[in-house]
C-alpha cells in the first residue's frame, strides 16, 4: 500500500483503527509499520536522484542517511532477539498510560517535536 500511496502515514492510518477495535494486535501491526517506514525512504532515494544543480549531491546524501538509518534500525531489531519486544512493549506502555493521563500526550508531543528539535537547533549553533 506505501509503494501505491507513497506515504507510511496512509498505510499506518489505516491499520490504527483496525488496533483499536482489536481485530489487529500491535504485534501484527508492528512490521507493516516499519516496512511502510523503510518504504517511504526509498521514494526519498529515488526523488533525490531527480534532483540536479549544487545542492543534489546534498540532498542524495541526507536521503540515503535516512534509508541507512531505518535500515540499520530494523536489521538491529529483528537480528539481535533480546531487543524485539522493546517497541511494542515502549508502545504498549505509553499508549496505557496515555490512556489514563490525556496530559501525558500534550506533553511527549511538546517535547519530540518542539522541545527536542529547539535543543538540537541551539546545540549546534554553539558547537
Amino acid at each position: 500500500m506505501t509503494v501505491l500511496t507513497q506515504s507510511s502515514t496512509i498505510t499506518t492510518s489505516v491499520l490504527v483503527p483496525f488496533a483499536g477495535a482489536g481485530i489487529l494486535t500491535p504485534a501484527q501491526i508492528y512490521p507493516v509499520t516499519v516496512g511502510a517506514n523503510l518504504g517511504t525512504t526509498f521514494t526519498v532515494v529515488f526523488a533525490a536522484f531527480a534532483v540536479v544543480g549544487q545542492d543534489a549531491k546534498i540532498g542524495l546524501q541526507a536521503a540515503f542517511v535516512h534509508l541507512l538509518y531505518n535500515l540499520f534500525a530494523i536489521i538491529v531489531i529483528y537480528v539481535i532477539p533480546v531487543l524485539r519486544p522493546i517497541p511494542l512493549f515502549c508502545a504498549q506502555t505509553f499508549a496505557r498510560i496515555a490512556a489514563e493521563h490525556k496530559w501525558v500526550i500534550a506533553v511527549w508531543l511538546g517535547t519530540v517535536f518542539f522541545v527536542l528539535p529547539a535543543l538540537v537547533i541551539i546545540l549546534v549553533g554553539v558547537l
